[in-house]
């Protein structure tokens, strides 16, 4: 199983949270498994950092418990309503047949060999990512998305990805869009020619209506 990273942990009981917060810990719970949940507290500093690496929902983190070493996921975060600041953390235990439902983000490559985009082609994103359910010994990092050769009013679906063994999106039974490549869009740009046609059609208007008013 690829771990993303360690995070310091300790044990704690239940009770008032403060002095753990004093201590620059945030209180968490790990669950799931066989095994009872277990309350413990986790460093802030080191929790912030894995946050900012990226897809942090979607990595395994060992949870370094004074020694003892747990493979989890972050379920969730629960934040402060004003500051923001994490104040409590739900990490599921994980080993190596556990299925979790992850997001793993899609990149686009190749657009310079992509003949839509050439001509002035618009990529529209639908999604930027895919939740699917997946083993914890096997969480993709990304899914590429080839647009090499792609033209202008192609779309790429989910049947474009190629999920690795034992992957299954959540929604099921339909391949939902993913992107397309548009049309640029043309926009009408005045001259003084088409100008003054306009004009001499609306005035060429006025004259018929004086002259509709006078035969009446």
């Amino acid at each position: 199983m690829k771990i993303s990273g360690s995070i310091p942990a300790k044990n704690r009981i239940k009770g008032n949270t403060s002095p753990v917060f004093k201590e620059g810990m945030v209180p968490s719970i790990i669950y799931g498994g066989k095994i009872e949940p277990k309350m413990v507290s986790v460093h802030n500093i080191t929790l912030k950092k894995r946050f900012e690496e990226g897809q942090f929902y979607s990595k395994v983190f060992e949870l370094d418990i004074d020694g003892t070493k747990e493979s989890v996921v972050v379920k969730s975060i629960q934040r402060h309503k004003v500051k923001n600041f994490p104040i409590h953390v739900d990490f599921q235990r994980v080993d190596d047949k556990t299925r979790i439902v992850v997001s793993i983000p899609i990149e686009f490559i190749n657009q310079e060999l992509s003949p839509g985009l050439k001509q002035g082609g618009v990529l529209n994103i639908v999604r930027r990512e895919i939740e699917l359910s997946c083993l914890a010994n096997n969480i993709p990092e990304k899914f590429e998305i080839d647009l090499a050769g792609k033209e202008v009013g192609d779309d790429i679906r989910l049947s474009s990805v190629e999920l690795g063994e034992g992957m299954k999106p959540t929604i099921v039974g339909r391949d939902f869009m993913l992107s397309t490549i548009q049309a640029p869009k043309v926009e009408e740009v005045a001259t003084p020619e088409a100008g003054a046609t306009k004009e001499a059609a609306n005035d060429e208007k006025a004259e018929e209506k004086k002259e509709d008013k006078a035969a009446e």
